[in-house]
C-alpha cells in the first residue's frame, strides 16, 4: 500500500468518526429521525464500506 492510499484510507475513516459524531449530537439535539440516521447510514458507509472495498482493492 502506497502512502497516498494509507493517506486516502484515513481520511474516509477520519470523515466516517465526524459524521458518527455529528449522528450522535443530532441524536441527543433531537433533530427529525432521517437526519441523523442519515449522519449514521454516512459513518457506516466510510467507516466500513469504503475502506473494506479500498483495502480489496489495493491489495494490502
Amino acid at each position: 500500500m502506497t502512502t497516498s492510499e494509507m493517506i486516502w484510507m484515513f481520511s474516509f475513516i477520519l470523515i466516517g468518526f465526524i459524521c458518527m459524531v455529528t449522528a450522535a449530537g443530532g441524536y441527543r439535539a433531537g433533530w427529525r429521525q432521517p437526519v441523523w440516521i442519515g449522519w449514521t447510514v454516512a459513518a457506516f458507509l466510510f467507516l466500513t464500506v469504503i475502506p473494506v472495498t479500498q483495502a480489496l482493492t489495493m491489495a494490502i
